[in-house]
């Protein structure tokens, strides 16, 4: 007979019986919590906290075969369950306004409440602009030495992990799904990859399948892990807004990539940034908050520093420039000094989106090279 540690039961039955992002389950929990019954039995000790008979009944369904099962499955997949009253449990997370019950992880968990981690988000159907500067934002910030937090879909979230892994950085992926379920789906690759530095993190159990309501509810542990969010794209309706006004209401910074006006893709985005957000011109309005207070962690000229990335340069200077956007190829060709800043391109009358746009994609093809203080100069190589 397998021993099951009373307080650990509790804790994932009512993660059970009430779903993620409960309040009622926070509620009995801290009321469980309060009065000293977490390590009673649910069947002794719900009658003294207020609970009521439908929600006491939901709990009581709970079979203990199936706490079993989840005990048993995260033990054969190296996943560690940690309740929210496990000195490894984040503080961070514990006085966000819902915390998850519990977090599943796979990998290494980072220290979230000692260690500087910043969240990028992007939308599924992202552009390629939105997608290069994804990438090329979480390179610069997980090559200072930050921890990037990211969630699970293609598009904006790909590019996100992929940027930070091509800079050997650390990357937490968090999932709607349990972990066993997203190690199984069309991510599996970049799942394995994340977990040689980094970890996965889920709130359900390892064979859960995400429900439509289950991505709105995740986005506020991104948010929650992190000290402020960055929005490289969001049209009107979509999920990375969600994000943003998760961090809002957790009183994090929110850093927005400014788009036309008239964009589809930025309508969101420019809305944030009419509502107060960070504008999110290069990253260094982002070292910028952070680096005094992490200033043993982020290391500016390591975020610049891009001696490691010769060979990376050696063939992308193989691409001709006539395969750069117009856009690009037209920065390119008015860059008339080695250093240069975006106010020595104003007379180019290009919209600020389009022409860090422009500078991004120059970057990545290692034709420019960022410089702190959101300036840039012309790669020597």
């Amino acid at each position: 007979m397998i021993f099951i540690n009373i307080r650990l039961h509790n804790v994932l039955s009512l993660n059970l019986a009430f779903g993620e992002g409960s309040q009622r389950a926070v509620k009995t929990y801290q009321a469980l919590s309060q009065s000293n019954r977490l390590d009673v039995t649910l069947e002794k000790s719900l009658a003294d906290v207020g609970i009521g008979e439908e929600e006491r009944n939901k709990l009581l369904k709970i079979k203990r075969q199936t706490i079993i099962d989840i005990i048993d499955e995260c033990k054969k997949e190296n996943i560690r369950i940690i309740p929210i009253y496990d000195s490894d449990y984040p503080g961070c997370l514990r006085n966000i306004q819902v915390p998850p019950l519990v977090l599943f992880v796979k990998g290494v968990l980072p220290n979230f409440d000692e260690e500087p981690t910043f969240c990028i988000v992007g939308p599924r159907n992202i552009t390629e602009f939105g997608k290069r500067a994804a990438y090329s934002l979480a390179r610069r910030l997980a090559k200072s030495g930050m921890i990037i937090v990211g969630g699970t879909a293609s598009g904006g979230d790909y590019s996100v992990h992929t940027g930070t892994l091509s800079a050997g950085g650390r990357s937490v992926m968090v999932t709607a799904d349990g972990i066993i379920t997203q190690m199984n789906s069309k991510n599996y690759k970049l799942c394995e990859n994340i977990l040689k530095n980094g970890c996965i993190i889920s709130e359900k159990p390892p064979k859960y399948t995400a429900r439509k309501f289950s991505f709105p509810l995740r986005n506020r542990i991104m948010s929650g892990l992190s000290l402020g969010v960055a929005v490289v794209e969001a049209p009107e309706k979509s999920g990375t807004l969600i994000t943003a006004n998760h961090a809002l209401d957790q009183g994090k910074d929110v850093f927005v990539v400014p788009g036309k006006p008239t964009d589809k893709a930025y309508k969101g985005s420019n809305e944030l940034l009419r509502d107060g957000a960070i504008p999110l011109i290069d990253a260094s309005d982002i070292f910028s908050r952070y680096v005094i207070r992490f200033c043993g962690q982020i290391s500016i000229r390591r975020a610049y520093d891009d001696q490691s990335d010769k060979k990376l340069k050696k063939n992308s200077q193989k691409k001709s420039l006539s395969a750069l956007s117009k856009e690009a190829q037209l920065v390119y060709n008015n860059l008339n000094k080695p250093e240069f800043s975006t106010d020595d391109l104003c007379t180019l009358n290009l919209d600020s989106g389009i022409l860090l746009s422009a500078l991004t994609e120059l970057e990545i093809e290692h034709i420019i090279v960022s410089l702190p203080g959101g300036k840039y100069k012309i790669s020597d190589q």
